[in-house]
């Protein structure tokens, strides 16, 4: 009953798609169970732990787009439109959850809230109509989610003056990104393509007089002397750059000589940066979850620029960047945007990003590289051994039964080797051995980009 149900929703969804004539992303249904993913990680990280005033805006802020996709689901069912009513009631139960649990007012609690459920709804099919062929509709669904919860949190300002270095670390890193998501609208609202002088000075001029003065004010120090003090701050610290270092180094060397070769990138040769992306992170969420918190989003920065830059065909770097997109390039990047890496690095970092903790010392490190287990070990060792030496494949999937047995002993040898080195507790074994069986499933039958949908369902359960 239940899965007819939601079959019947999704062929409603996919036919609205096609009422206004909206491409998604080929070969993957609407995936309406990704719409749920982030509202209900943050929901559960704000029950299990004590969160930042931030996050409590987040978990009420989720609450609200968790109740508005429920409603929008059972509306579709019944072949009924969402209406104000809707709208209403979703931002009455915002409005109180953020009245109730955060200082705001009654006034910016209702401008919040009423700007989150009237905004939801609204830039999801113009998102899907502006990059044609790059999501499905779950995907979009979780991508304006993130945008309105990033958005909000942004907007709310802590309780307290005293901030440690993950709060500071956001605050930098938001805006940041607002910047950029300002340089990339202006951009492509002026048609900047092809016309480099005039975007390289929009880009100086944000970043010198918007983005250094805005932060020196927002965190009361200079941005650059903060930065320069957190990756320099220790023995530690100083090892683990040069580390990185020589990481990006062999990434960047991966690249050029993909380019050079004229060749379509093999799945062996994509899978080399996740490789590269779990001896990034593990060392980073072990040793020092700041530096890596703020390091990770300053990359996810760079590369939205980057893509910029291939899009508007900015020189020097445009040309160089449109050849590799073409060599690595997938079935997932038949849009506009280059997603792949975007989608590897935020699915490694989204627990780091999102746990309400990671600051801490935590004793039992799971939920942290739930990503680097679903997607750097797990996803990897599917595509490798299955591409490698599978030969019974599920039915109406690709993928086979002996990448999910890979998937999974990978996976579960990982967890193993962190609990024999202390890093995690010896009693728990049960539940990441259950949650990594049901990743290992979803990895091989499911149409959505596992890269991001598997990261947050093994949170979910790790949590």
């Amino acid at each position: 009953m239940a899965l007819t149900s939601f079959l019947t929703v999704s062929k409603h969804i996919q036919s609205i798609l096609n009422e206004n004539h909206i491409d998604s992303r080929r070969d993957a249904g609407p995936g309406l169970w990704v719409s749920a993913l982030l509202p209900t990680s943050i929901i559960i990280g704000q029950i299990k732990y004590s969160t930042t005033y931030k996050y409590k805006a987040a978990a009420c802020i989720s609450c609200g787009l968790l109740l508005h996709t429920i409603l929008h689901l059972i509306k579709t069912y019944h072949l009924k439109p969402s209406s104000s009513c809707d709208i209403i009631l979703t931002s009455l139960v915002t409005f109180l959850l953020l009245n109730y649990f955060t200082l705001e007012g009654l006034l910016l609690s209702a401008v919040f809230s009423s700007i989150c459920m009237f905004c939801y709804p609204k830039i999801i099919l113009p998102l899907m109509k502006l990059c044609p062929y790059s999501f499905t509709y779950g995907e979009a669904t979780l991508i304006c989610q993130s945008f309105i919860i990033f958005l909000i949190t942004f907007l709310v300002r802590e309780d307290n003056h005293s901030q440690n270095c993950m709060e500071i670390g956001t605050t930098v890193l938001q805006f940041g990104i607002i910047c950029l998501v300002g340089i990339v609208t202006l951009s492509y609202y002026h048609d900047l393509k092809g016309r480099p002088l005039e975007f390289y000075c929009l880009v100086g001029f944000i970043v010198i007089f918007v983005l250094i003065p805005s932060l020196n004010f927002l965190i009361g120090e200079n941005p650059l002397k903060w930065v320069f003090h957190l990756v320099t701050e220790d023995a530690v610290t100083i090892k683990l750059m040069g580390f990185w270092s020589i990481c990006t180094i062999l990434a960047v060397v991966a690249v050029l000589t993909q380019v050079g070769s004229n060749e379509k990138a093999t799945t062996a040769i994509r899978k080399v940066f996740h490789l590269l992306a779990l001896l990034v992170f593990v060392p980073g969420i072990i040793f020092k979850p700041c530096l890596l918190y703020v390091a990770s989003g300053v990359v996810f920065a760079i590369f939205i620029f980057l893509d910029t830059l291939r899009i508007l065909e900015m020189p020097p770097l445009g040309g160089i960047l449109q050849d590799g997109f073409s060599k690595f390039s997938d079935e997932k990047d038949e849009g506009p945007v280059a997603l792949t890496p975007i989608y590897l690095l935020a699915g490694c970092a989204l627990p780091l990003w999102m746990h309400p903790a990671a600051g801490n010392f935590l004793p039992d490190i799971l939920p942290l590289i739930s990503g680097l287990l679903s997607v750097g070990i797990g996803d990897s060792a599917a595509s490798i051994c299955g591409s490698l030496v599978g030969k019974n494949k599920w039915p109406g999937s690709k993928k086979t039964k002996e990448g999910t047995a890979a998937c999974f002993l990978s996976q579960l040898f990982l967890v193993i080797a962190l609990i024999h080195y202390g890093y995690v507790p010896r009693t728990n074994l049960i539940r990441p051995t259950f949650a990594i069986a049901i990743c290992s499933l979803v990895e091989a039958k499911t149409e959505q980009v596992d890269n991001i949908v598997l990261p947050l369902l093994m949170y979910i359960m790790l949590m």
